[in-house]
C-alpha cells in the first residue's frame, strides 16, 4: 500500500470530496446528523460549537431548529490567523476565504461542551487534516480547555497511519455517512456504557498509537 505524506493525503482527499458533492444527493451527506445528535444528547451538551459548510461539507446548519431547543449554538468567525466563536444568526455573509460567516459580535468566552469540526481527513491516531491554514489548530491550542471533538466530513477518509503533526488537534468521534469511529480513551464506564447504547458495535474503535 502506497503511504501519502500530509500534503499529498490533503490534494488526494480534496478531489475525492469535491466527486463525492457533485455525485451524491444531499440526503447521503446529511446521513451523519442523526449521529450528532445523538452525541449531542449524550453528553447533554449545552454549548455547541458547529460550522457553516462548503459545497463539500456536511450541511449541519439544517440541524439548527432541533440543537437550539436544548443548547446554544456557535459557529467560528475568522480573526487574523485564528477564530473566535460568536452566536448562529441568520442571514451570513461570505468572508474573503469565500466561507459563509455569521455577523461579527463579541466572541463568546465562556466554555463550549462539544465542537464539531470539518475535516478532509484523518490520520491513525485521529488527527485532522485540514485544508492547511491552521485556523482551529490555533484556535484549541488557545482554548485552554478541551470540549468533546467531532470529526465530519461527507465520505470516509480515514488514513489507517499517521501524517499529522503533534500541533494538529485530534478528535473524540469521526463521523462519515458511512462509518464512524471512536478514539479508544480512557472513558469511564458509564459513558462507555452510553455510547454502546447509541449502536456502539457499528464504531470503529481505535487505539491511541
Amino acid at each position: 500500500m502506497v503511504k501519502f505524506d500530509k500534503q499529498t493525503c490533503r490534494k488526494v482527499a480534496k478531489l475525492a470530496l469535491n466527486k463525492e458533492s457533485k455525485r451524491v444527493a444531499n440526503c447521503y451527506k446529511n446521513r451523519v446528523n442523526l449521529d450528532i445528535l445523538r452525541l449531542i444528547k449524550l453528553y447533554k451538551v449545552k454549548n455547541l460549537l458547529i460550522f457553516t459548510p462548503m459545497k463539500m461539507e456536511p450541511n449541519l446548519i439544517k440541524l439548527r431548529r432541533k440543537i437550539a431547543k436544548n443548547c446554544t449554538i456557535f459557529v467560528p468567525f475568522m480573526v487574523d490567523e485564528s477564530l473566535k466563536m460568536v452566536k448562529l444568526r441568520l442571514p451570513f455573509h461570505v468572508s474573503k476565504f469565500g466561507i459563509k460567516e455569521a455577523a461579527n459580535s463579541n466572541a463568546y468566552k465562556k466554555d463550549i461542551d462539544m465542537a464539531i469540526v470539518p475535516v478532509i481527513a484523518v490520520d491513525a491516531n485521529m488527527g485532522r487534516v485540514g485544508h492547511g491554514a491552521g485556523f482551529y489548530d490555533r484556535f484549541f491550542d488557545n482554548l485552554g480547555y478541551r470540549p468533546v471533538i467531532v470529526f465530519v466530513s461527507i465520505k470516509d477518509m480515514y488514513v489507517d497511519y499517521k501524517i499529522c503533526d503533534a500541533h494538529d488537534v485530534c478528535a473524540d468521534f469521526y463521523l462519515t455517512p458511512t462509518k464512524k469511529y471512536i478514539k479508544k480513551v480512557c472513558y469511564d464506564r458509564d459513558v462507555i456504557n452510553r455510547v454502546r447504547r447509541l449502536d456502539f458495535w457499528s464504531w470503529r474503535r481505535l487505539a491511541n498509537i
